[in-house]
């Protein structure tokens, strides 16, 4: 699928990774997926920080592991004053821990490295969808305020604290009439309990400062009660102006958002489109206050709206929810509308699938073309306006896990058919190869032909072509068997297992690592291999020690500047017999450890191999 166009105009991201090459990397592939992205850049905390102040950013992306700060401190730094603004972690360093700690210190999302162009299309929909989600609750935000302005109740009192004028807005505040209110005293509206405080406390500061603000409880005429923004200012007259605001849906609201805040962290976390539907209806359930709904997902086989996941309460009214077959029904007509049909009473609405449901008030909100939620209630209408913004805004956080979901169960199969498909042509040919070989050395044994010896070496290339295509397809697999690992072992281990001819191994390495052995091995056999390959029998290859990692030296030719962004590439070979997938392999056993690799000079200016981000022994 194609990132959301659900909002309009363009997002600037601000990325910070002190890789300046993979910045521009990430830059170029983000503003080719989406029109609307424009990509600035950061190597460090501090120069982003900077960019903040003086640039409008609607979206951070940050690696985690960078010199000075890393990204949870970064996040820290940029949630102290912006503690809802959208930053998203994408980083080569994942684990459980780094998630935890960043979900726990509020990013927007996490998303791990990894290697092919598909990740950048996960990672400008997760862009996007942040700031739709961001810019949406802002709108919220100001939509509340000019509420609050609109609603808001106004009162006059005298020196002698009885009302000389009522808004309608204040007498309905109280359940009164407005003539009711007129000449009263404002304790009518208070509760005995409190009129002590308000009169030794509030209206003191009022007279000595001409101005109070804060929560009061308001007593209605039927005995109940609510907590209020209370205004109080005098005037040149001594008269005593009050404002006042019901405040207890807004403190619903507020709640509410908080709450699905943290149902945000566990959309990121899903890993089924059943988790996200059983997430999205416990939302509703328990924080919007909303015991009837239930999620619908889309079949696209059969063309029909399948139930997932519903309330006990949901089953208590309609029984297990139906399956709505193309065209039925007001949920069918959301899901091909992809808008959100809101009915304040559905008896009256002939699209309505079943004609004797006790539902009266429902909400049927699509899931871009997935599915649908529908909410539903027995009162008519039982949804106001903040009812329904929340509801959608669950909607959108299921719509967007849902989509991460199917993007990376996707990519799921595509490694999956990928092994599948190198272990058929590997296995497959290598019988028929064997028994091609097997005859080479029959006819070589009974006849002298020339030709035979093209056959031998292309017979032979072929047969490493085979055994690097599967170990390739092998290296990065997600399934590790980690150990302790001595490497000066190892080394030794993998050196004699290369053709190394006269070559020398210097060993100046006392690093015990966690890591799969066998995968290390070919790891350290194919970096042995390279080195011996491109600087003959008389090279010195040199593993040693770094803070957090290890290096594989030589001290042959080294590689030039310009083919050292293309080494690790499959297929890229400067020899004539060489196959292009050991460097190759490197890279894929190393970013299935969570290792960085990186291609440096040596002090002589040969070449050097990092791997960086290593866990050693006692870490």
């Amino acid at each position: 699928m194609e990132p959301s166009t659900s909002i309009s105009g363009s997002i600037r991201v601000l990325h910070v990774d002190d890789e300046p090459d993979l910045a521009d990397l990430v830059a170029t592939y983000l503003e080719r997926k989406d029109e609307r992205l424009t990509v600035e850049t950061a190597s460090t905390v501090a120069d982003a920080l900077a960019r903040l102040d003086e640039m409008d950013i609607d979206c951070v992306i940050s690696d985690y592991e960078m010199p000075g700060q890393n990204g949870l401190e970064f996040l820290e730094a940029v949630r102290t004053d912006r503690p809802d603004f959208p930053f998203i972690l994408f980083t080569g360093k994942g684990s459980e821990e780094i998630a935890s700690d960043a979900i726990s210190a509020g990013v927007t999302d996490y998303l791990q490295k990894e290697r092919g162009i598909e990740q950048y299309t996960i990672l400008a929909n997760r862009v996007i969808n942040a700031v739709e989600r961001a810019r949406a609750e802002q709108a919220e935000q100001r939509q509340l305020r000019a509420i609050e302005t609109a609603h808001e109740g106004i009162s006059i009192l005298n020196a002698a604290g009885e009302f000389i004028y009522v808004n309608e807005a204040y007498a309905d505040l109280y359940g009164y009439d407005l003539e009711e209110m007129l000449g009263a005293h404002w304790s009518l509206i208070y509760p005995d309990e409190d009129t002590q405080a308000i009169r030794e406390t509030i209206l003191p500061a009022v007279r000595t400062n001409g101005f109070w603000r804060g929560e009061t409880t308001g007593l209605r005429a039927d005995g109940t009660t609510f907590v209020e923004d209370h205004r109080l200012a005098t005037t040149d007259h001594g008269e005593l102006v009050c404002t006042v605001l019901d405040t207890t849906e807004q403190r619903r609201q507020k709640q509410a958002i908080e709450e699905l805040h943290s149902t945000a962290r566990a959309f990121i976390q899903a890993e089924t489109a059943e988790e996200v539907a059983e997430i999205a209806v416990a939302a509703v359930r328990d924080i919007l206050e909303m015991p009837a709904n239930g999620f619908h997902r889309y079949d696209e086989t059969d063309d029909r709206l399948v139930p997932v996941t519903w309330t006990d309460r949901t089953e208590e009214l309609v029984g297990e929810p139906p399956v709505f077959e193309s065209g039925e029904g007001i949920a069918w007509t959301a899901f091909a509308m992809g808008e959100p049909q809101v009915h304040d009473d559905i008896s009256t609405n002939d699209d309505r699938y079943n004609p004797d449901t006790p539902i009266r008030s429902q909400l049927a909100l699509p899931l871009d073309g997935r599915g649908v939620h529908l909410i539903g209630s027995p009162e008519p209408a039982a949804f106001d306006e903040t009812d329904v913004s929340l509801a959608k805004t669950v909607a959108a956080h299921a719509t967007a896990a849902l989509e991460r979901v199917e993007r990376e169960q996707e990519l799921t199969r595509q490694n999956d058919r990928l092994a599948t498909f190198t272990d058929i042509v590997s296995h497959d040919l290598r019988n028929p190869l064997t028994v091609a070989i097997g005859r080479l050395e029959l006819a070589q044994d009974t006849c002298d032909c020339p030709y035979l010896a093209d056959v031998d070496q292309a017979l032979t290339r072929t047969e490493t072509l085979l055994d690097d295509l599967h170990a390739f397809a092998q290296a990065g697999t997600a399934t590790l068997d980690l150990k302790s690992v001595d490497l000066t072992t190892l080394c030794q281990a993998s050196w004699e297992h290369v053709e190394t001819g006269t070559a020398t191994l210097v060993t100046d390495t006392q690093q015990v690592i966690r890591a799969d052995e066998s995968r290390l091995q070919e790891l350290l056999e194919n970096l042995f291999s390279n080195a011996v390959e491109h600087g003959g029998d008389a090279v010195t290859v040199t593993v040693g020690d770094l803070k957090d990692g290890i290096y594989i030296a030589d001290d042959g030719p080294g590689i030039a500047d310009a083919d050292k962004d293309a080494v690790f590439d499959y297929g890229y070979s400067t020899s004539q017999d060489g196959t292009g997938f050991g460097l190759s392999i490197v890279r894929e056993i190393a970013d299935v450890h969570g290792w960085e690799l990186r291609l440096t000079d040596s002090d002589a200016g040969c070449a050097r191999f990092e791997i960086c981000n290593v866990e050693t022994e006692g870490m």
